[in-house]
């Protein structure tokens, strides 16, 4: 156990180094975070993700990571079950890392974690959420298999193509790729708009510099803010009107490591909460006020 804890521990404190916060945090610096739940259910063991339900608000649903089979669960904002872990027929979970629901109902997972950033079978999956009656089992709609253009070789020297984050905004699929050479993060988006069919493109629309270790995102349904999850604390990227999310404002707010841990789940609560999850099944909430503007870099 003590060589799993310096795994984790040396890459924290760099990136902590790196982005200028302190441990303890200085007392003008509170965290902000409240424990609010905790995920009861013992088959959802290491929460990766969830989101809120568009059709049954107060309905969170979330999956496990690489363990516990190609299942989601339905819970509440304090984490207590809603149902049993329902199976999800046509698919498999190899490494789940996120998922989102889109404004027309649909859930969209993301078998995307690649941490030997080797993998050439990315997955998304497509279904329908339900309505009241929550089902035994879950089909798939549509598995859309993903590349992302500028990765050349299986693994690649630079280990930046793992990702662990997934929205949807505008009709279009996003994904940020956390980086393992440096604190960059990769956004791409999917084309063409999730509605439609045909041959599916991924876009590589630009850097976020210094964003951290990305494990989360998830759009408010406003459309303009996009919070997202990071080893090392929170950001809201809050655009106007015609803006990308790298255009966008920036907020953050710094969380060091062993206050969140092993955070991987982020989703809008209501319009002024964040609901984070970590796979130690903690729930906190996190007020977006508390999340400070910071000007771009020089070079942005």
């Amino acid at each position: 156990m003590k060589s799993i804890g310096w795994i984790l521990f040396v890459p924290a404190a760099v990136l902590m180094a790196q982005n200028g916060i302190k441990w303890p945090p200085p007392k003008n610096q509170p965290l902000h975070l409240e424990v609010k739940g905790r995920i009861e259910d013992p088959a959802l063991k290491e929460s990766s993700g969830f989101d809120q339900s568009r059709k049954v608000p107060g309905r969170f649903w979330s999956h496990n990571d690489s363990t516990g089979g190609a299942k989601l669960f339905v819970m509440d904002a304090f984490g207590k079950p809603l149902a049993e872990p329902i199976p999800v027929e046509g698919a498999r979970n190899i490494d789940w890392e996120d998922l989102a629901i889109d404004a027309n109902g649909w859930i969209w997972i993301a078998d995307v974690g690649n941490n030997a950033n080797n993998r050439k079978d990315l997955k998304l999956y497509q279904l329908q959420e339900p309505g009241e009656e929550i089902p035994k089992s879950l089909k798939i709609h549509r598995t859309w298999e993903i590349r992302y253009p500028d990765q050349k070789e299986f693994p690649p020297q630079a280990r930046n193509f793992d990702c662990e984050a997934l929205f949807i905004a505008d009709g279009h699929v996003y994904l940020f790729a956390k980086h393992r050479a440096d604190t960059d993060a990769k956004l791409y988006r999917v084309d063409p708009p999730i509605q439609e069919n045909g041959e599916v493109e991924v876009v590589l629309e630009g850097t976020f510099p210094n964003a951290g270790v990305v494990t989360a995102a998830d759009l408010h349904q406003d459309g303009k803010r996009l919070a997202v999850l990071t080893m090392l604390g929170v950001w809201i990227l809050e655009r106007e009107e015609g803006q990308s999310f790298l255009e966008a404002k920036r907020r953050h707010h710094p969380i060091p490591f062993w206050s969140l841990r092993l955070a991987e789940a982020i989703c809008w609560l209501d319009d002024e909460t964040l609901l984070i999850g970590n796979e130690q099944r903690n729930l906190f909430h996190l007020k977006a006020d508390a999340v400070k503007e910071v000007k771009p870099e020089r070079g942005e």
